[in-house]
């Protein structure tokens, strides 16, 4: 797909378009409708037989059941958002747990990204502009699979993963027992669900309605996670408290509570010129504030 604003010859003209935008503005319908016309973002919204399945449950118990198999409808300002995001930030590499729309809406942003910028003599990734989803049921990755326009395949790496319960500075947690071996930029955390295994850790299970998730995957990584990373929690909550009480490094955090958006940034010094690099690539005039930590 041949997107109207690969007519331009710079990436300039995005970026004004862009900065008319901020985490609050698509919460105004006519603003998300301006965005989703301007990138062509309704085509992205493909319709697949298992939206179809009407499966009848209250709202209050829809995230925590265990038979509600049917996929989530897309929440438009929140994949607008994520879209605007990492072309803001041109991020090179997204971690997502959980796979869906999202999963979708930031390979656009990538592909918009890989048009604009080819060569990147700074990075020392395998694929740049590219995302990286870990599932840990395979129905679901399946079905994110369905979604995916051909012109975005290969701009996304879906894997499947088992989850164990863990100890986490001596609180109970979630793990992912393999993770994409990527050093991303911008992680997006709304998975596992409560269900990723019923077994007993020392009598404790996730596997309750009345339990919240806790993943600790970010924690076990965060030293390897760069000056600039961005970590979005979607709700969750308590999981980005726990996140919050326990990372070491230096985060800026941000709580969007009309979005139920919870927002971490490192904003650490630059480890080094090749960081450096990257982080003037990725902030462009927004990198002052790095320079002054």
């Amino acid at each position: 797909m041949k997107k109207k604003i690969f007519k331009n010859k710079n990436f300039l003209s995005v970026i004004k378009f862009l900065d008319k935008f901020n985490i609050k503005s698509f919460e105004t319908k006519s603003k998300t409708d301006l965005y989703i016309k301007f990138f062509e973002l309704d085509k992205l919204l493909k319709k697949i037989p298992e939206d179809k399945k009407e499966i009848k449950i209250s709202e209050v118990l829809r995230t925590v059941t265990e038979s509600y198999i049917q996929p989530f409808k897309p929440d438009i300002p929140d994949l607008c958002r994520l879209h605007w995001i990492i072309l803001s930030r041109k991020s090179l590499n997204v971690l997502e747990f959980g796979s869906g729309h999202s999963t979708i809406f930031m390979a656009d942003a990538h592909y918009i990204l890989d048009f604009f910028f080819k060569e990147l003599e700074f990075s020392r990734n395998k694929k740049n502009f590219h995302t990286y989803t870990v599932e840990e049921n395979k129905y679901y990755a399946q079905i994110t699979k369905k979604r995916i326009p051909s012109y975005l395949e290969k701009f996304i790496t879906i894997s499947t993963s088992k989850i164990k319960t863990v100890y986490y500075e001596n609180r109970f947690a979630s793990k992912y027992e393999n993770l994409p071996n990527i050093s991303p930029d911008f992680i997006y955390l709304d998975a596992p669900s409560l269900y990723f295994s019923k077994k007993k850790f020392e009598g404790f299970t996730f596997a309750r309605k009345h339990r919240l998730p806790m993943s600790a995957d970010i924690l076990f990584i965060e030293y390897f996670l760069e000056p600039g990373t961005i970590v979005i929690v979607d709700g969750r909550t308590a999981n980005a408290r726990f996140l919050k009480d326990h990372f070491k490094k230096k985060w800026k955090y941000f709580h969007y509570p009309k979005g139920d958006l919870h927002y971490f940034e490192s904003t650490e010094k630059p480890l080094g010129q090749l960081n450096n690099r990257k982080l003037k690539f990725c902030l462009g005039s927004k990198y002052k504030n790095y320079e002054k930590k």
